[in-house]
Formats: C-alpha cells, structure tokens, sequence
C-alpha cells in the first residue's frame, strides 16, 4: 500500500533535516543560530527538490544526481552566507547529503522489501 503524496513528502523531510541537523550539530554547528539554520535550509531544499522531481522533471537517476547535486550547491551558498567561509563546509554540506541519501535509499529499500 503506498501512502499520499503529502505523507511521503512530510517524511522525507522530516528525516532529512533529522539526520542532517545532528550530524552538523556534532561537527560543531548546535547554536540556536546554526540549528536554525540548517533545519530552514534542508526544510527548504528538500520540499523545492522533490516537488521538482514530483512536478516539473521525469523522475529518473539522471534527474535525481543534478536535483541532489543542486541541493548541496544551494546548501553550500546558503551556509557560507549563514556561517561566512569555514574551512570543511563544503565536504559537511555534501557529507551530511550523502549520509541523507544513503539513509534514504535503505530506508525505501527496506520498505519494499519488508
């Protein structure tokens, strides 16, 4: 049984910015400020992604890798804005991306397997 549309997007958000948020926070962005940051920026990024892939683009692996690699860009501008230039941002921005995507992706995996 598949679930709405709505549902779906609500939980790959949320699991987003709960993977994401602490895995920043442990590489030392858990002020008030950082984490405010971070949760509006994956809330933001996630939403724009999938209902890009859901409404404007096929969904295809294609689409998928430019829509992922958008969102680290995107991310990357938004934090150096947020936090100025640190050194590491960049490979935080897109580890915290690909630990999200992996997570994600076993997740999916699972359920359809289970």
């Amino acid at each position: 049984m598949t679930e709405p549309f709505e549902v779906s997007l609500f939980l790959a958000c949320a699991l987003t910015v709960l993977i994401e948020t602490p895995y920043l926070a442990f590489f030392g962005y858990r002020d008030r400020y950082a984490l405010t940051v971070v949760v509006c920026v994956n809330v933001i990024t996630n939403l724009t992604l999938n209902l890009a892939l859901r409404f404007l683009v096929p969904l295809s692996g294609l689409s998928v890798l430019i829509g992922e690699l958008a969102v680290v860009g995107a991310e990357y501008l938004l934090y150096r804005i947020a936090f100025g230039r640190r050194r590491g941002l960049f490979l935080l921005t897109l580890s915290a991306n690909i630990l999200s995507f992996g997570l994600g992706a076993a997740g999916q995996i699972l359920r359809r397997l289970l």
